[in-house]
């Protein structure tokens, strides 16, 4: 798979750098607004290439460049202290200029957007480019899924790999977790209490939530940036397409209809396979959980309207 990276920051070189461990790429071209800094992450990358499974060429380039890829991983941008929404006014103008120049040069394949805010930014990308909603995918709160089953993993002394829950809404502040659709392997949460009532002596559901919520600030500001969750988060993603594996990902997809909201991208499982986002899944909520989806998606509204595209 041919695959390029806008942004050769921290996020862009741990994408790149997962994709080769894993034998995903073939071909990767780094660009940054910093020429240097795409031309040493490249040089660097290459470095290891004894290494790989599998040989792939990697190297700088420019937008133009751009055409020939198979996908192209957006996650570029300035980083907010406070909030992921404050980044808006600094990325919206870049990813619009590169978005078109990038379409311009014949690429044709798929989108998967990282840059924050992601749920707003996956819009802009998909009227930008005017591709199909199925070929731009943003990663939305896959990570911060990931993130609350380590969380709810620790505070229960149990593996990661038996949690299945789920962050929806924005991948912000206003995120929430339904936690009627939260299971241990097969068991739904209130049945896992049931059977072992002492672990639940000290977990509160809100604590958890606000962990989770958390957690990426916690990350950022003792070194700087988030890596390692949301390079294997992407990778995800770019295994699913490349291998056709539909598997089912929360991440941030076009609404038409789901949940009584359109017109946004906003997260919800999603089935990804060779053609992108083959099937949106619409979660069973409570009362009180579909008015948080509505609140975090008019937040979303709220934030599409300041991208002034027509």
């Amino acid at each position: 798979m041919k695959i390029g990276i806008i942004g050769a920051g921290a996020v862009g070189e741990i994408v790149a750098y997962n994709a080769c461990m894993r034998g995903l790429a073939t071909d990767i071209i780094i660009n940054d607004i910093i020429k240097e800094k795409a031309e040493s992450q490249a040089i660097d990358l290459n470095d290891a290439r004894a290494f790989y499974p599998r040989d792939v060429k990697i190297r700088s380039g420019e937008y133009e460049d751009m055409g020939d890829r198979d996908l192209i991983v957006v996650c570029m941008g300035k980083i907010s202290e406070k909030d992921r929404l404050d980044e808006l006014k600094g990325n919206k103008e870049a990813v619009e200029e590169f978005t078109r120049k990038i379409v311009d040069a014949g690429f044709d394949g798929f989108f998967v957007v990282v840059t924050n805010p992601v749920d707003i930014i996956t819009y802009e990308v998909y009227k930008v480019s005017g591709f199909a909603p199925n070929k731009v995918i943003g990663s939305g709160t896959a990570l911060d899924s990931a993130r609350l089953q380590v969380v709810i993993a620790d505070t229960l002394n149990i593996s990661p790999k038996s949690v299945n829950a789920t962050v929806l809404g924005e991948h912000g502040e206003s995120q929430f977790v339904p936690w009627s659709q939260v299971k241990i392997d097969s068991m739904n949460l209130v049945e896992y209490e049931k059977s072992h009532p002492e672990k639940f002596e000290n977990f509160d559901k809100d604590e958890v939530e606000d962990r989770t919520r958390r957690r990426g600030w916690d990350i950022f500001k003792g070194k700087g940036s988030t890596q390692y969750g949301i390079g294997n988060t992407v990778n995800n993603i770019i295994a699913a397409i490349k291998n056709d594996e539909r598997i089912i990902l929360k991440a941030s997809a076009l609404l038409d209809g789901e949940y009584g909201l359109d017109d946004l991208y906003i997260s919800t499982p999603i089935m990804i396979g060779k053609n992108g986002i083959e099937e949106k899944f619409e979660l069973d909520l409570t009362d009180d959980e579909i008015e948080r989806l509505k609140k975090t998606a008019s937040v979303i509204k709220e934030y599409i309207a300041k991208l002034d595209l027509d």
